[in-house]
């Protein structure tokens, strides 16, 4: 009897090292790349993209433009607050990332990995369109596409898998979380007009200013992600007030929007990091300010000129 216990007691021991490993460790990213490296890495690293913040804000930019502006706006402000919170856990939860000589991509990144960036964010964006629209297809997408991100994270070797798994727990809160302000403190506030405005400019801007005192700007820098939120807050808050357009279009004009929209927002990325180069604070604040006051007002105030002009000219021949 005292046999079978000994024996059970060491095989729960070797299944618990073993569920250790694989999620602390590095051997489920050395079984995958064991796989599927090197002939499959650039399937990877095309699926990692899906989950970064450039192709993220750019599906947020689409929703503004073509689908809805008011969801746009709220899963622009949801991901880049996500992104804040971030920031701050990889800080307070200084584990690193895998070994340098077991990552496929990012070798000279030194920030931490818990949690994955790319796995919250993608959890983040999903969760919310999924709930907001309230489409089945779109919550099937949303998880095969955090799937895909979270298992592409481990594969490259940037990440071990525990911190993926935490990267979705983070990035399903974020949502849920934001979705609960927005169902029921936001209503409380608007009778009292100014008050859900000054809220958002202390959201954008107060965790910068809490990473600069506390000297936590490095190689993630907080600038990026505060200039994106408070440059689309003033440029949706412009938009709502001078230009006021619309998403009632055809699905051809929506094509031509994210074609204008996305050629005029690169365009001025290229000469941002052209004639103003740099990754210091300030600079990275204000080129990510100059992309969200594109995306939320100069893009759509090009819009509504194209269109108007285009309807003068259908209208009187």
């Amino acid at each position: 009897m005292s046999c079978f216990k000994a024996s059970g007691f060491a095989q729960e021991a070797r299944i618990s090292l073993s569920l250790e490993e694989l999620l602390l460790g590095p051997r489920l990213i050395e079984i995958l790349q064991s796989l599927y490296a090197p002939q499959l890495n650039w399937v990877f690293l095309a699926v990692s993209f899906l989950g970064s913040d450039t192709a993220l804000a750019g599906l947020s930019a689409v929703v503004y433009w073509c689908i809805d502006k008011r969801r746009g706006k709220f899963v622009t402000y949801v991901l880049f607050l996500g992104a804040y919170l971030n920031f701050f856990m990889k800080i307070l939860v200084p584990w690193p990332r895998p070994p340098v000589n077991l990552r496929l991509t990012d070798k000279n990144v030194t920030s931490y990995g818990f949690p994955s960036g790319h796995t919250q964010d993608s959890t983040t964006f999903w969760t919310w369109i999924s709930l907001d629209f309230r489409k089945r297809v779109l919550a099937i997408l949303g998880t095969a596409i955090v799937t895909a991100v979270g298992i592409s994270r481990i594969y490259l070797g940037v990440h071990y898998p525990a911190q993926v798994i935490g990267g979705l727990v983070v990035g399903l809160a974020v949502p849920l979380t934001g979705l609960m302000i927005v169902r029921h403190v936001l209503p409380r506030t608007r009778k009292m007009r100014v008050m859900p405005q000054v809220l958002f400019a202390v959201a954008a801007l107060f965790p910068l200013v809490l990473a600069v005192v506390l000297g936590a700007v490095g190689d993630t820098n907080p600038g990026r992600i505060g200039g994106y939120l408070f440059g689309f807050w003033v440029g949706s808050s412009t938009e709502a007030r001078y230009v006021r357009f619309t998403n009632e279009i055809s699905r051809t004009r929506r094509v031509i929007r994210v074609v204008i929209g996305g050629a005029i927002t690169g365009l001025i990325v290229l000469v941002l990091g052209e004639f103003a180069p740099g990754t210091d604070l300030v600079t990275s604040f204000t080129h990510s300010m100059v992309s969200g006051l594109v995306v939320a007002l100069i893009a759509p105030a090009l819009f509504s000129m194209i269109e108007r002009n285009l309807a003068k000219k259908l209208f009187y021949g």
